[in-house]
């Protein structure tokens, strides 16, 4: 049964995640509120991550990760093409598949503890917006409408908090370093929590290589280590079968 449980929860984690126990919400004064707005806080996320134009010339993006819960060591898979709209998310545990998340030709599916699951049209709203390695930067495409909600604080850094409006399971509320600029933490209410930390620069791109996942579903906070990250492959398309 516990197993059972883990399998279900870490095929979660394909989606954005963060640790809401962790982000304590602060006043500020009004002129702080009015002088932060949406765009400038995404033009400084943009510009702390490398700029519009690295960003964007983003087609593809392979992220390998490793972790261990329970003594079950995990090894997370995702590819994601913003080109051809596609995507894939694998999770093995111990060297065996449990779960494994596939979109392509505007249909999806997930297949986890030997069944297989065709996405409803919202799971596969919210699936879509992965395929976009900085969504910030597409939000008119993507339909989502994004609200600036003032300050809170993210393990002990000040952040800019964003409630992203895309739909139903896509939701998320996305804090940014005020600091830096840097996304900290995702939050999303149908996946759970992640927390990016120690960012360093692959291509030109400042990208988190540490994610501290927390849901409710998971016994424990689940660090994942990121171990490679390859921008724009020819990607075979057997993959996405």
């Amino acid at each position: 049964m516990k197993k059972s449980i883990l399998v279900l929860a870490i095929g979660l984690l394909s989606a954005p995640l963060t640790t809401q126990a962790s982000v304590v919400e602060k006043e500020i004064s009004s002129h702080l509120t009015v002088r932060n707005s949406v765009k400038e806080v995404i033009d400084s996320y943009v510009k702390a991550t490398g700029g519009e134009a690295k960003m964007k010339a983003v087609r593809n993006m392979e992220m390998n990760m490793q972790a261990e819960i329970q003594g079950m060591k995990l090894d997370m898979a995702s590819v994601i093409d913003r080109e051809n709209q596609r995507l894939l998310n694998v999770t093995e545990m111990n060297g065996s598949v449990i779960s494994k998340t596939v979109l392509k030709d505007g249909t999806g599916k997930v297949m986890a503890m030997g069944q297989e699951q065709v996405l409803t049209e919202e799971q596969l709203d919210a699936v879509k917006n992965q395929i976009y390695a900085f969504r910030e930067l597409y939000l008119d495409e993507l339909g989502v409408n994004v609200t600036y909600d003032g300050i809170a604080e993210v393990d002990g850094e000040q952040a800019h908090k964003l409630a992203f409006n895309a739909g139903g399971d896509a939701n998320t509320t996305e804090y940014y370093s005020v600091t830096t600029g840097l996304k900290l933490q995702t939050v999303s209410t149908a996946a759970g929590t992640i927390s990016y930390k120690d960012y360093k620069e692959v291509d030109g791109l400042m990208m988190p290589m540490t994610m501290v996942i927390t849901n409710a579903m998971l016994p424990m906070p689940l660090e994942a280590k990121v171990s490679s990250i390859v921008f724009n492959q020819d990607l075979d398309d057997s993959i996405f079968n």
